[in-house]
């Protein structure tokens, strides 16, 4: 159930004034005063301290830009209905109702350019949803579709959630919310609803809605179907449905965010999973060990592939659902974000008949949908083309498709090694996941073969360190290597409500070392009813270097990382931070994204124009030429307590709250040792450690960290750590493996 607040009632006709409020309002014939909305903008100006010329334009926003007083307050928009219900003393909603029905009482158009829903609640009243309650248009038209013995009763939710309760509704069909359910028998419920696919694949019918007789016979098929159907509309990549103490929270993956969804009740959210499981054939009755199964589902014409992953917590079996659209057409490059100039690249490297390409970036960067486009362009109807890949994502016409079954026994090496013997002319890997396979990509394609395949790297130059780590030697990488595409997916601002602005000071100092003509003007996220807090959708930025021999030869010759890529920048190539800032002035994303998700990688580690400075505790008894160490902690009091130990020691310390600062400060002077945390904001400590690496920073590091999760050790000390000491701190240890630490360097 939602939030059980009072709501407010406004009877037909006569005038009310509501007590116990921040600011006493006066309701005039079932609709607020127009002069309210001025006093509810001096309650937010006063409630946040807005002044001078910011406050005044603030208070010139009129009432059909309302949510747009969210940006310069810094809140979401959920926030500021929040506020809305708090001043009007008006019942708010956050989260989804399975308990209400959204009525066809006013036409879908019609709700969905007003932002407001007709609803009937559990006991059988009705009430409105509604973003804006300062629009007394909307009011008036509300009270007339209101009986005349009823109230106008009012609920307050931001224009996302209305906009998703909305995308419920299909065709005439009356979206009804899920309702929380006694004992069913989930396993006799699910034979009427399950056909076998020739592909040995369960296939729901359909998971769009299902009538209110069927809602009453089997409740947790139409929760499940809903849930299913609700993620494909809102374009969600997956779904995570995750038991909390008291409840199931259902959170969709939109635009790369997580976001809450639905809240079930424990118990219906234990039958949802065990359906769900079911349809893909996993063991129901195991809910300790981790399962893995696919399932595919048909929602209106269009076939969906579900990757369901099953793992256990504290509270209780969690599902993880992967959504993907086999059939799905590729899209065109410069649809992904490419430039005209860098389509013809990637129209070059199609036509080439030999060599390695690989197309770079972190999980969720959009490297898979890039290799799909980038097929599209390949002549496979006179050669051959074979993919080993975990899981086939989309279907490839006239390409062997092969994917990998670990519970049949076919594993990925196996497949790799099948593949490799028929020869083909193009081989697609899905990911070069260890030496083997990077072993086998590169000489297969020095062999007069086209090889394709992805790399979890930062940029284009450091894919060869990847590839260095990976075993494959400098000689052999240049003799195979033809092209690196790296990549990131950025969310997109909203074009129907961005707000364009004069570039800030601050802004212009994140993008002064990127370009030599910064913008005068930037856009920021505002929020509208056809977005997502601002967003609407993701765009990719990329960098694409093509290797001739002069590149080549500086590869086999050993150059490090950071000269290669201070020798492509300097011979003009277009690079991942050059594109990033270019959509910065076209107007496509916000300065501070690109800057987080981007630039932070390209900083270099020599101060050019001006000093970084770096917050440094010292001890006056620190003795001269000691030790120097970076502490990089976001956290005050441990900052504070390890300085007070290693100064005490007489080391040299220097410290950054986080990854970003940390860089800053590398980029001022040289460090003897490393100590860093893992969880920070902005740059984690993993990846800290793997943008250090890939820039030749000689310093060895030590993780101390409160996370006790061996796999973090162990993915810790892969990526390179010296040392990995965890929390609370202990003196003693901390000093001796400090010691150790440096001796080790010295001995180096």
């Amino acid at each position: 159930m939602a939030e059980q607040d009072e709501r407010m009632e406004i009877p037909g006709g006569g005038a009310v004034r509501m007590e116990g409020t921040a600011v006493p309002r006066t309701l005039q014939d079932g609709r607020l005063l127009h002069a309210d909305f001025g006093k509810y903008k001096k309650w937010l100006r006063e409630r946040f301290s807005m002044a001078g010329e910011v406050g005044e334009d603030f208070q010139k926003t009129k009432i059909s830009g309302l949510y747009t007083l969210a940006a310069p307050l810094g809140i979401k928009e959920s926030e500021l209905a929040r506020t809305i219900s708090e001043f009007l003393n008006l019942m708010h909603r956050k989260t989804m109702d399975y308990d209400e029905y959204l009525t066809d009482l006013l036409p879908m158009e019609f709700c969905r350019w007003n932002s407001v829903a007709p609803i009937l609640d559990a006991e059988g009243g009705g009430a409105f949803l509604i973003s804006n309650p300062f629009d007394w248009e909307l009011l008036d038209v509300l009270k007339k579709n209101t009986p005349a013995d009823q109230p106008l009763r009012l609920i307050v939710a931001d224009p996302l959630y209305i906009r998703s309760l909305l995308d419920r509704k299909n065709d005439k069909a009356r979206m009804q919310a899920a309702r929380s359910v006694g004992e069913v028998d989930i396993a006799k419920e699910d034979e009427p609803d399950v056909e076998m696919a020739p592909v040995s694949m369960p296939v729901i019918e359909d998971v769009g809605p299902v009538s209110a007789a069927d809602v009453e016979k089997r409740p947790v098929v139409h929760v499940s179907n809903n849930i299913l159907y609700t993620a494909v509309m809102e374009r969600s990549s997956d779904i995570h449905i995750e038991p909390k103490e008291k409840e199931t929270v259902v959170r969709y993956r939109i635009d790369g965010d997580l976001r809450d969804i639905f809240r079930l009740k424990r118990q219906t959210g234990v039958m949802v999973i065990s359906r769900l499981k079911a349809l893909a054939g996993l063991d129901i009755a195991e809910r300790l060990k981790p399962q893995d199964g696919a399932v595919e589902i048909l929602v209106g014409k269009r076939t969906f592939k579900l990757r369901l992953a099953t793992t256990s917590t504290p509270s209780g079996e969690s599902l993880i659902i992967r959504i993907l659209e086999p059939s799905a057409k590729p899209k065109d490059l410069g649809e992904l974000g490419m430039t005209k100039e860098q389509v013809r690249t990637m129209m070059d490297l199609a036509t080439r008949r030999y060599g390695l390409i690989l197309v770079v970036g972190p999980t969720g960067a959009g490297k898979t949908t890039t290799i799909y486009s980038f097929l599209s362009h390949v002549d496979t109807k006179t050669r051959s083309l074979i993919s080993v890949e975990d899981p086939v994502e989309y279907r490839i016409p006239e390409a062997n498709q092969q994917q990998v079954n670990e519970k049949a026994g076919v594993t990925f090496d196996a497949l790799l090694k099948s593949s490799v013997r028929q020869d083909p002319d193009i081989l697609y890997l899905g990911e070069i996941r260890d030496n083997f396979s990077a072993r086998i990509s590169v000489d297969f394609a020095s062999t007069g073969h086209m090889t394709i395949s992805t790399l979890h790297t930062n940029n284009a130059t450091t894919a060869i360190f990847r590839l260095e780590r990976l075993g494959i030697v400098r000689e052999v990488m240049a003799e195979a290597l033809l092209g690196i595409i790296a990549q990131r997916l950025l969310k997109r601002l909203c074009p129907h409500c961005k707000r364009v602005a004069p570039i800030t000071p601050r802004e212009a100092e994140m993008l002064r070392p990127f370009t030599d003509e910064l913008p005068e003007y930037v856009a920021h996220p505002v929020g509208c009813p056809k977005c997502r807090e601002g967003y609407f959708g993701r765009e990719g930025v990329y960098e694409i270097i093509a290797f001739d021999p002069d590149l080549l030869e500086r590869i086999r010759n050993g150059m490090a990382i950071s000269e290669l890529r201070e020798f492509i920048h300097r011979r003009g190539d277009y690079l991942i931070s050059h594109h990033a800032v270019q959509k910065v002035k076209d107007l496509i994303f916000p300065v501070k994204d690109v800057y987080d998700k981007v630039l932070v990688e390209e900083i270099q580690m020599t101060p050019k124009d001006e000093e970084v400075k770096v917050e440094k505790k010292e001890d006056p008894g620190q003795k001269a030429g000691a030790p120097a160490i970076l502490v990089v902690e976001d956290d005050e009091d441990n900052r504070l307590l390890i300085s007070r130990i290693l100064s005490g020691q007489g080391y040299e310390v220097a410290v950054a709250g986080d990854g970003i600062d940390a860089l800053m400060a590398l980029g001022t002077k040289e460090f003897d040792l490393i100590l860093s945390d893992i969880n920070m904001p902005n740059l984690d400590g993993f990846k800290f450690l793997e943008i250090i690496n890939q820039k030749g920073v000689r310093a060895p590091l030590m993780f101390l960290t409160a996370r006790a999760d061996e796999e973090d050790e162990v993915k810790g000390l892969e990526l390179g750590a010296l040392d990995y000491l965890k929390k609370p701190i202990k003196k003693d240890a901390l000093l001796m493996r400090v010691k150790r630490a440096l001796g080790r360097r010295e001995r180096a």
